[in-house]
């Protein structure tokens, strides 16, 4: 538990002079950004039934001249990975000559936090908020357990800034990159069309309430489905990616406190952050796909792409409040709920699978 505890307290530091500028912050960033890449690089075993899963598959891994010439047993179950993956596997495997997934695990880590904070830092001044908020709501599930989607989205926030500058040519070659990793990336190719307008509030409005009106109908839409797919014998297959379910009550409390926040300081931030509009309208597409489809598990896949959004959007809510006393309580509350956020995924996730940290 020391280390998730060191972790937190590096990163909750490095916010911190996010609020109050410091010189010299890179005492406590260097460590911080290390410290989070090395938990992930270096973790032994530690990622629920993906991880072993994972080391399956590179087990049966051959280098890329090989897996050229066909020699590679492409099946894990039933399933064959994406051939992006697959072929970043066997590149990797070139330079790694050990039977272990300790150089495949560092390579794809490496990967992700260089996106991670590249990225991050191009959409607000404001990184470390952003970050801290990753922590709580991404950082294990992304990092020790998505490993082929976890490159898919990385490539996606980078690729955000494409929307801004209008370079759809580039926006489309990371997604597609992003979907040669997981297939589930294809659902972000017609966003760039959209996430670059301007939607009034009452569009917003509007297209929550539509949402809440499917998730009332979710149910109905669930019984219909499954009995569609009972008649052209795919049943089983509908029960295993589309589980009924309910919304998690944290998911729809954040939404709407997002929301409310966004639209009451909406002329502020859009005065000071050029691409406030932009996570706004990703917020409300995320929000959307939520709120509406919570009862079908598959779609909770979809809404990892999106959870950039959502740091961003805070980083820029406590970032901008000019009144110190207000700023430094804000900040306040903000750590207290990623703390525990933080928390609550440790001990829960896998069963308490995290604990103890294990390094290689």
């Amino acid at each position: 538990m020391a280390f998730y505890l060191l972790l937190f307290v590096l990163g909750l530091s490095c916010a911190g002079t996010d609020i109050y500028p410091v010189k010299n912050r890179w005492v406590v960033t260097v460590p911080f950004i290390a410290l989070m890449f090395a938990m992930v690089a270096f973790r032994d075993g530690l990622g629920g039934t993906d991880y072993t899963m994972y080391e399956y598959f590179y087990s049966k891994i051959v280098t890329l001249p090989e897996f050229i010439q066909g020699h590679y047993e492409p099946h894990y179950r039933t399933k064959s990975f994406e051939v992006g993956f697959v072929t970043l596997s066997s590149i990797i495997r070139i330079f790694d000559s050990t039977k272990t997934p300790y150089v495949f695990m560092f390579v794809i880590a490496l990967i992700n936090v260089v996106l991670l904070f590249v990225s991050t830092r191009k959409y607000t001044p404001y990184i470390f908020l952003a970050i801290l908020f990753y922590l709580y709501k991404a950082y294990f599930w992304h990092e020790f357990t998505l490993l082929r989607q976890s490159i898919a989205i990385g490539l996606f926030m980078y690729s955000i800034q494409y929307v801004k500058s209008q370079e759809c040519w580039k926006y489309m070659v990371c997604n597609l990159i992003g979907m040669s990793m997981h297939a589930s990336a294809v659902v972000l190719l017609p966003l760039y069309f959209v996430l670059n307008q301007k939607w009034s509030d009452k569009k917003i409005l509007l297209i929550m309430v539509v949402a809440v009106l499917l998730n009332i109908l979710g149910p109905v839409m669930f019984y219909v489905a499954t009995q569609l797919a009972g008649l052209v014998g795919m049943a089983d297959r509908f029960d295993t990616y589309f589980i009924s379910r309910t919304i998690n009550p944290l998911n729809f409390l954040e939404i709407i406190f997002i929301l409310f926040f966004a639209m009451y300081g909406r002329l502020n931030y859009e005065k000071k952050e050029p691409y406030f509009n932009l996570f706004l309208n990703l917020f409300v597409v995320s929000s959307f796909v939520i709120i509406a489809f919570a009862s079908f598990e598959i779609f909770a896949r979809f809404k990892e792409y999106f959870v950039i959004a959502y740091m961003v959007l805070f980083s820029y809510f406590i970032g901008h409040i000019q009144d110190t006393r207000t700023r430094t309580a804000a900040f306040l509350l903000f750590a207290a709920y990623c703390f525990l956020g933080y928390l609550r995924y440790i001990y829960t996730f896998d069963a308490g699978g995290l604990l103890p940290y294990k390094w290689i």
